[in-house]
């Protein structure tokens, strides 16, 4: 599947770099070239065609109707989406419009976490979700801003549909070093299916005309979808004795019900056939006067940011169908500083990155194990969890390289391709036991003064994507980056520091992941200007194993989102049509 996806990806930007050129009477802004500019008012009336790409994170809740969990049952689903979306505007006087949009997306996405785990003496299970598909018909209503009415501020309501594989797969019982009596310790089946679920969706946007054709927008949506049932699988429950354990079989019986959310974020490019007349056409030629004169020259913006985030990681070994245990580092707060830069050509070649480092600060650990080896336990369990603190350390680095196929004095449309390097050093502080108080690998409790655990992980990601900048008033402009991550390579190292005998797992991975950027900025002066963003990145592994010659099976991935503030300073040299 996410070989296909990649293809599809690629497939996708190769052919948003070509859409400027259908648009024979219209051609994006070239050194020399005059540009028609948008048109106010009615230049936006009219049915429109576009594309669009997004990043999104959701939440699949798994519910188990006869019990409250432990720990859990919240799987996170980050992706990316790529897709259409066809609309008409309607006028109903000189600023307001009403629409109808359709849209279609194709997801690429995964996540998996603890489910029906509502007692320690169960072998709970690992529930997967993954989005395919989404589908969308909305409501608009729009009002146009500045003078021109080039800008569109919009918000939009409606129906959605999304498509969805689930799983719900028994965690490990091979407690076969233990004296066990009773049933036998087999797990079920691992279920699987497709479904799909109706819901609604609400949204707001921002929509620019670079052109009297071509807009540019940026949108926020979000999903909910109603409830779906999948069968819970059979399982065991295991309880200590005085020789060792007793097993009783938990049949399959009954349904957990699913409910998903998605937040979703996009940009899209728009092909629009409502072009006016009259005065409009008046203020158009205007636009297209002043935009002829200009021809690009060198470009340098360069500065400062400060980013307040949050992250999350996961480590999970066993078999593909079953767990052995579950490591997931949750809200791990983080302070960094970074700088950053772009240098825009005469040639419309771009380079751009950044580079950065901080502190986690907090966060909290939870150690999740099923079916405890004699090794690690006093007793046969059926489920234990352990919780420490965080602190530690993040480093990254980007570098791209792209060509804007869109360019004008106020705006840029490019596609790049590009590296990023992420290292996290994770240190766990202390360890209390959660459950099973009085025996288990954190009894007596650990002092938040003892490394516990360390994971120490460095990201190698190839990007693909797309960058866009749009002067919407005066002085504000916003900056948009969004890529896909076609191939993710990580090496991990988890160090268990407190074993009778310390354990290591060396594991190595490749897969995939998004990664996005929103600026919003205000230019204090014609070179000086101060900015608000936010940032998310997501990253997971398809396939990662030890790599000392175990045989383990790895599942790893991580995300990190927060927001900054950046001071920038732009150099630039654009020569003037004489």
């Amino acid at each position: 599947m996410w070989r296909n996806s990649s293809v599809v990806v690629v497939a996708f930007l190769a052919c948003l770099a070509g859409l400027p050129a259908i648009a024979a009477d219209d051609p994006p802004a070239r050194a020399g070239t005059p540009v028609p500019q948008a048109a106010p008012g009615d230049g936006w009336q009219g049915f429109y065609l576009g594309g669009h790409a997004g990043a999104f994170t959701g939440t699949a809740s798994f519910s188990d109707p006869d019990d409250s969990g432990l720990f859990g049952g919240s799987v996170t689903t980050p992706g990316l989406s790529i897709g259409l979306q066809a609309g008409y505007n309607w006028l109903v006087g000189p600023q307001w419009l009403v629409g109808l949009e359709g849209s279609a997306s194709y997801l690429t996405s995964q996540g998996h976490n603890t489910c029906l785990q509502p007692s320690p003496v169960i072998v709970g299970s690992d529930c997967k979700a993954s989005p395919q598909l989404l589908a969308s018909l909305t409501g608009r209503l729009g009002y146009l801003t500045e003078p021109r009415g080039r800008t569109l501020l919009y918000g939009k309501a409606g129906v959605a549909w999304m498509r969805n594989q689930l799983s719900v797969n028994p965690n490990n019982t091979s407690l076969d070093d233990f004296e066990l009596s009773g049933d036998r310790n087999e797990a079920g089946d691992p279920i699987s299916q497709f479904s799909g679920a109706w819901g609604w969706t609400v949204g707001a946007g921002v929509e620019y005309a670079m052109t009297r054709r071509w807009s540019l927008s940026v949108e926020y949506d979000y999903f909910r979808f109603g409830n779906v049932d999948i069968a819970k699988p059979q399982t065991i429950s295991v309880t200590p004795t005085e020789k060792g354990g007793h097993v009783t079989t938990i049949p399959a019986d009954g349904v957990a019900g699913v409910t998903q959310d998605l937040h979703f974020a996009r940009i899209g490019l728009n092909y629009r056939w409502g072009v006016g007349s009259g005065t409009s056409a008046a203020s158009a030629d205007a636009d297209t006067s002043a935009t002829a004169s200009w021809i690009p020259g060198w470009e340098f913006e360069t500065g400062i940011r400060y980013w307040y985030s949050s992250g999350n990681f996961q480590s999970a070994n066993g078999s593909r169908d079953s767990l052995v245990s579950r490591l997931p580092y949750n809200g791990m707060e983080g302070h960094s500083g970074e700088v950053f830069g772009r240098l825009d050509s005469p040639f419309d070649v771009f380079f751009k990155g950044f580079v950065g480092g901080g502190g986690i600060t907090a966060g909290t650990m939870y150690d999740e194990d099923w079916g405890l080896a004699k090794k690690l336990s006093s007793a046969p369990t059926g489920y234990e969890i352990t919780q420490s603190g965080i602190n530690g350390s993040f480093t990254y680095l980007t570098a791209d390289v792209g060509y804007n196929v869109l360019r004008g004095p106020d705006h840029k449309v490019g596609f790049f391709i590009g590296y990023n390097r992420y290292q996290t050093v994770m240190n766990t502080q202390g360890c209390t036991q959660l459950v099973y108080p009085t025996s288990g690998v954190c009894v007596p409790t650990i002092p938040d003064s003892v490394n516990a655990i360390s994971e120490i992980d460095t990201w190698h990601s190839l990007r693909l994507g797309v960058s866009t900048q749009a002067r919407l008033w005066d002085r504000f402009r916003i900056d948009v980056d969004l890529a896909y991550l076609p191939y993710v390579y990580v090496d991990a190292l988890d160090i268990h520091r407190v074993r009778e005998t310390p354990l290591s797992f060396p594991a190595k991975g490749t897969g995939n992941g998004v990664q996005g950027e929103l600026i919003f900025s205000y230019q204090a002066t014609d070179a000086f200007s101060i900015g608000v963003g936010g940032r998310y990145w997501s990253m997971w592994t398809n396939n990662a194993y030890l790599s000392d010659g175990g045989n383990s099976f790895f599942t790893l991935n991580t995300d990190r989102y927060g927001v900054f503030l950046q001071l920038a300073y732009r150099f630039k040299t654009p020569k003037q049509r004489q």
